[in-house]
């Protein structure tokens, strides 16, 4: 079920967890969920900064799928899973036995087990159904209601923070570029909570492009959309954008597409990634070779996204072109 909560990094979750519940504002008939990076803790109302997350209901639903497990002679151990909407990814194989009481017990309609990474330029999951019929999955999300075939197009739950600040900026009036929608991801958010004058989107993937269309008729968008397929760097028009959206690991080798469809006064939001030991000079790289371009650029803001390995570490930087030469 969708609750309001905050969400605290792994090192700080215990602490928050403890002034959550003293304040009287932790929601104890939900269960605190995590997933890689972050922890989600449920709340009894809405407070500053809180997001929206799908929680399961502090039911005993762990218990009796032990129970229910070891009925069927099956030995339970504790299992990585993301739930997404009414949907459970599964990180390591397990038998559609385990994957029909999981579902029975969480009321679930479909259940994944990731076969391997992201693939490809179009970012596709390599996910194997074990239970269900593959049907679309629902996300709701800060307000915001995504569409999804996760078989099809990929949908990363560890950007929760970063997808839900954008909706804090506001975009009234401006020309919004997102050289890299996917099915809205970013862009429904500017959308919801602001008046664009124009919003061009684009996707190499037809998948994500299709979802789109859907998220924003679920979602009541009434501003007017360009929409593109294909490479933003083949495709989109030459257009003057106030803000350029680039949520892609690959943001960097894009950064001429998105200079030549900029003017004094942009802001570039880019994620990308970058060692823990080169953050400082991740940022000096991409503004270094804008200058060699001819683009004085200012880093406004940066910040960690999440970890994605060992060393590595997901950026999200915005900067503003301050002058063209």
């Amino acid at each position: 079920m969708e609750k309001n909560c905050i969400v605290s990094d792994k090192l700080s979750a215990d602490a928050v967890i403890k002034q959550t519940r003293a304040n009287g504002l932790l929601d104890r008939n939900y269960c605190i969920e995590q997933d890689e990076n972050y922890v989600y803790i449920p709340l009894v109302r809405t407070v500053a900064g809180s997001v929206t997350h799908d929680f399961r209901p502090r039911m005993d639903a762990p218990a009796k799928i032990r129970k229910n497990l070891a009925r069927m002679g099956i030995k339970n151990e504790k299992l990585s899973y993301i739930r997404l909407g009414n949907s459970l990814i599964f990180k390591d194989k397990i038998s559609t036995k385990i994957a029909r009481v999981y579902a029975g017990e969480m009321i679930i309609d479909n259940i994944y087990v990731e076969t391997g990474k992201i693939q490809g330029v179009k970012r596709k999951p390599t996910l194997k159904l074990l239970y269900g019929k593959g049907c679309e999955t629902r996300i709701r999300e800060s307000g915001i209601t995504y569409t999804l075939d996760l078989q099809k197009v990929m949908f990363s739950p560890g950007n929760i923070n970063t997808r839900s600040k954008i909706k804090y900026t506001d975009f009234t009036g401006l020309v919004v570029l997102d050289m890299f929608c996917g099915i809205g991801y970013f862009s429904l958010q500017v959308l919801k909570n602001s008046r664009p004058m124009n919003m061009i989107m684009c996707d190499i993937n037809p998948d994500s492009i299709y979802y789109l269309k859907k998220n924003l008729i679920v979602n009541r968008i009434q501003t007017p959309v360009t929409l593109f397929t294909g490479d933003s760097r083949v495709v989109l028009p030459l257009v003057r954008a106030d803000y350029i959206i680039m949520g892609n690991f690959n943001s960097v080798h894009f950064l001429v597409s998105s200079l030549i469809r900029s003017q004094n006064g942009t802001r570039i939001s880019m994620h990308y990634l970058a060692t823990t030991r080169d953050l400082d000079k991740a940022v000096y790289n991409i503004i270094d070779m804008a200058r060699k371009l001819g683009y004085i650029l200012t880093c406004t803001r940066s910040e960690r996204v999440k970890s994605v390995g060992p060393n590595y570490l997901h950026i999200n930087s915005t900067f503003t072109v301050i002058s063209i030469l």
